[in-house]
Order: C-alpha cells, then sequence, then structure tokens
C-alpha cells in the first residue's frame, strides 16, 4: 500500500498529472494515486500513443514505424504539458524491466547460427561490442544532461 508522505516526497494530484502541478491551482489535496490506478492509466496512455501513431502512419503512407510516431506524439505531449510523464512512469518503468526478456529470440537465433559465427565471428564479436559500449556512453551522457537540464528549470 503507497503511503502519502511528508513534504519532501513529490505528490501527485489526478489534474497534475494532466499538466498543473501546483496542486493550490487545482483545489485538490495532493495525494499520489493508489498503484492499482496508476499501473493501468499508464499502460492505457502508451498503448493509445502508439495506436495513434499507426493511424498517422497509415494516413501518411510513409516508412516511418507506427510507433516511433506515436512515441514522437506522447513527446509532444509532455512538452506542451497535456500529459505528465508520471503518468506513464510507473507503466514505463514496469516496462523496461521485463524489456530484455523480448529480445531473447533474437540472442537464440544468433547463437543457433554457428557457420555465421565460424566464418564472421572475428569481425561480429569486436564490432558488437563497440556497438554496445558507444550505446552504453551516449545513453550516459545523454541521461546526464538531460538530468543536469531538468534540475536547472526547477
Amino acid at each position: 500500500m503507497l503511503r502519502v508522505s511528508d513534504s519532501s516526497a513529490k505528490s501527485r494530484t489526478l489534474a497534475s498529472l494532466f499538466g498543473k502541478a501546483d496542486p493550490s491551482e487545482t483545489g485538490v489535496d495532493a495525494q499520489r494515486w493508489p498503484l492499482w490506478m496508476e499501473l493501468p492509466c499508464g499502460f492505457i496512455v502508451l498503448v493509445l500513443s502508439l495506436l495513434i501513431g499507426e493511424l498517422i502512419k497509415g494516413w501518411l503512407h510513409q516508412p516511418i514505424p507506427g510507433n516511433v510516431l506515436g512515441l514522437f506524439l506522447l513527446l509532444i505531449c509532455f512538452r506542451w504539458r497535456l500529459i505528465s510523464p508520471h503518468l506513464v512512469e510507473q507503466a514505463s518503468s514496469r516496462l523496461l524491466f521485463t524489456l530484455p526478456a523480448l529480445f531473447i529470440p533474437i540472442y537464440v537465433s544468433a547463437i543457433g547460427q554457428g557457420q555465421l559465427w565460424t566464418q564472421h565471428g572475428w569481425v561480429l564479436l569486436p564490432a558488437l561490442l563497440a556497438a554496445t559500449a558507444g550505446l552504453w556512453a551516449f545513453i550516459g551522457h545523454l541521461a546526464q544532461s538531460l538530468l543536469r537540464r531538468s534540475q536547472r528549470h526547477e
């Protein structure tokens, strides 16, 4: 069960999830959504953004994936403060936790290609390690710069 902590914790209301972060503006006591309500709402927002992105892809007839368009629309909604990132925070954290399990078939099929690895493994393994290290470094620097930027705005 979630508790409302003291003033040091960030509290959220229904109105703060949709852009009004200050409880004094909304006239509602600041309290956190229960987890049983927060997770389904976050999943619904994520799925709706995916479906809307797929619809836009169908209308535009462009080779841009619908999920990328949906996430771009979600980012625009965050930027214009139509939707608060807190609304999808729990749901996206749960999805990120299970994400590596979704890549298991890719790893299994790659390992199952023994002939490929014996012929080109000397090129593939260093390339995979370099790409992984480069990606980790890029994401680390990007996350740090975004955190610094958000701390400056607070």
